[in-house]
């Protein structure tokens, strides 16, 4: 095949398939932006050095799938790094405003926290 055809080719291939490969990729950036705390943050804390802190529970209520029926909730965390305040969802049940719970999180970015078990 000639230099000539393969342009030929190549230019044939993107105009049949070119809104394909766009169509994939803005998937792609879909599923990374709602699986970002499994795939992107976990990566994170387990990849690169992180600091541990104490955080309290706090009273702030966050209510599962189908709580408002069901009355099921979780309670948030807060903790300091470097003088400002970061909270998180706990998704642990059972836990009461005022616990102490240890926290690890990435010094670049604090928001990116999970707690320790």
């Amino acid at each position: 095949m000639t230099l000539r055809k393969k342009q030929i080719y190549k230019k044939k291939h993107l105009k049949k398939y070119g809104k394909d490969y766009v169509k994939i990729v803005l998937v792609l950036i879909f599923l990374l932006f709602i699986f970002r705390k499994p795939i992107i943050y976990s990566s994170v804390l387990n990849l690169f050095s992180t600091e541990k802190t104490y955080a309290y529970i706090i009273d702030e209520k966050n209510y599962e799938r189908r709580g408002h029926l069901t009355d099921s909730f979780t309670y948030s965390y807060e903790f300091d790094y470097d003088g400002t305040t970061y909270n998180e969802n706990s998704n642990v049940r059972g836990m009461k405003v005022g616990d102490k719970i240890k926290v690890e999180f990435n010094k670049y970015f604090p928001f990116i926290n999970r707690i320790l078990k």
